[in-house]
């Protein structure tokens, strides 16, 4: 990845999962998730987390791993339950698509067309990766989806991530020919935006990084879709639109669209190439035209008013599935 100034990052990623059947009704499922990131060295800059605190500009590496999965299923005719760590989509991923959610979960197939999916537990443990206490979230959330043909689908959802409240709608069809489009809407109902830092001034990691406006906030997605990436020689075009608010999301981890969307939110265009080099490999280039989208009265930990900033990023990424 290279931003507009410039800076270089370079992540390595392997997910090794295991899923087996017990017998007709039981499943277990296994997942670990291994991931180097390495960045160029930057200039030297006073941390906005901490104005004391100047941050060195030396080049940066993390290690990390991850359990991705530990859960048991079981089938009871049109339901599904799942218990234990687990990964769960919700809409289009615009608010909630996560590995490692420590929940209980439900899918009801009402008829071949229409189905339910429920969540109820804990958000990932590594909400506070860097410290030896964590703050998981109370996570729940309600899905219903409805099919109306092979391509073409509409849903809804309400959620919680404590203390944001959720609701979305959510859809996606054919056009014409090999264009179809996808949308999503998401709504943050929660006025209540607590501060990072506790009352000694220090970081607790739970919170937002800028406060003072105390407004809802809302984003949506809309992506233009050419062709498929199903086999070798496939090539598929997308042309993304974001449109989300500062402080969308408390913690941005969760949105499937986390290498994009932060915290201050993300304002314009993305253009991708997917192109499958063979049956099991895919070669991917994107690249966004966007900036920041502040909300007017929030500050930052200094006082100052939070401001629009370019986003002008370059993505190469090799992805192989086997």
């Amino acid at each position: 990845m290279y931003d507009q100034e410039r800076h270089g990052t370079v992540k390595a990623e392997v997910r090794l999962k295991a899923k087996t059947k017990v017998d007709d009704t039981y499943d277990v499922a296994f997942g670990l998730k291994f991931k180097s990131t390495s960045a160029e060295p930057t200039e030297s800059e006073v941390d906005p987390m901490d104005p004391k605190h100047v941050k060195d500009g030396h080049a940066a590496e993390k290690n990390k791993v991850k359990l991705d999965e530990a859960s048991i299923g079981r089938s009871f005719g049109p339901v599904y339950v799942r218990l234990g760590v687990q990964s769960a989509t919700i809409g289009e991923g615009l608010w909630l698509g996560k590995s490692s959610l420590n929940i209980g979960s439900l899918r009801y197939t009402m008829t071949p067309n229409d189905n339910v999916f429920l969540g109820y537990g804990r958000d990932s443990q590594d909400y506070l990766a860097e410290s030896e206490k964590t703050q998981s979230r109370l996570l729940k959330f309600f899905q219903y989806e409805h099919a109306f043909g092979k391509d073409a689908l509409a849903g809804f959802y309400l959620g919680a991530q404590q203390p944001e409240r959720y609701v979305g709608v959510y859809g996606e069809t054919p056009l014409v020919g090999k264009l179809s489009i996808m949308g999503e809407y998401v709504r943050n109902n929660n006025t209540t935006k607590p501060s990072m830092k506790d009352g000694n001034n220090e970081k607790n990691g739970y919170g937002y990084k800028a406060i003072g406006s105390h407004s809802d906030t809302a984003g949506y997605l809309l992506s233009l879709r050419y062709g498929q990436a199903k086999k070798k020689g496939d090539l598929l075009t997308l042309l993304n639109y974001f449109n989300v608010d500062q402080n969308l999301f408390m913690d941005d981890g969760y949105t499937a669209y986390d290498d994009y969307i932060t915290q201050d939110g993300l304002k314009g265009f993305g253009l991708v190439l997917d192109y499958m080099t063979s049956d099991h490999t895919k070669l991917s280039l994107e690249r966004y035209w966007a900036h920041t989208k502040p909300v007017a009265g929030n500050v930052s930990f200094d006082g100052k008013p939070s401001t629009e900033s370019p986003y002008y990023t370059t993505y190469v990424k090799f992805t192989s599935k086997f």
